[in-house]
């Protein structure tokens, strides 16, 4: 994929050999963005995305992130800032590790869902069971944090229910 499409003009992403919308501190991360946009639209639009999914992704999550607040994944205050411009992302398509990772949909605590999008009665996942994705090779050890953070919201519903 292009990471940039046209010249350098109102209306079109920016290429990102001149401009970068963030970098890692992590090694393995330091790689440009394939988009780069002046706008979440634009970058909605060079991505391919379906009209207004990703704007409105991104105007929630700054409504509550610049009232310091996360009601879906409940970051804590102190990494929670509004997303500003440029913007960019990186298309991991050709950087994963060659298998996959994850499977089951299910909602934000851990429950699954049935093929008709209505949750199953009892049935819990959490980790690489369930979500996941391994870039750029697998490390050891890197399931943890999707197994600790799902694993505790998956918990506690199973818990409540």
């Amino acid at each position: 994929m292009v990471g940039w499409s046209g010249s350098p003009r109102a209306g079109t992403a920016t290429p990102w050999r001149s401009r970068r919308a963030a970098t890692s501190a992590t090694p393995i991360l330091r790689r440009p963005a394939t988009w780069v946009c002046e706008t979440v639209a634009e970058l909605e639009a060079e991505i391919g995305l379906p009209t207004g999914v990703l704007q409105h992704t991104v105007a929630y999550y700054n409504e509550h992130a610049a009232r310091g607040e996360d009601p879906l994944l409940h970051k804590k205050t102190q990494w929670l800032r509004p997303i500003g411009s440029p913007v960019g992302a990186i298309d991991l398509r050709n950087s994963t590790g060659g298998f996959t990772l994850g499977g089951l949909l299910t909602t934000l605590d851990g429950r699954v869902l049935h093929v008709s999008g209505e949750p199953i009665p009892g049935l819990f996942a959490a980790g690489r069971s369930a979500a996941g994705l391994s870039a750029w090779g697998y490390a050891s050890g890197v399931s943890l944090g999707d197994g600790s953070f799902y694993g505790r919201r998956a918990g506690r519903s199973a818990a409540q229910s």
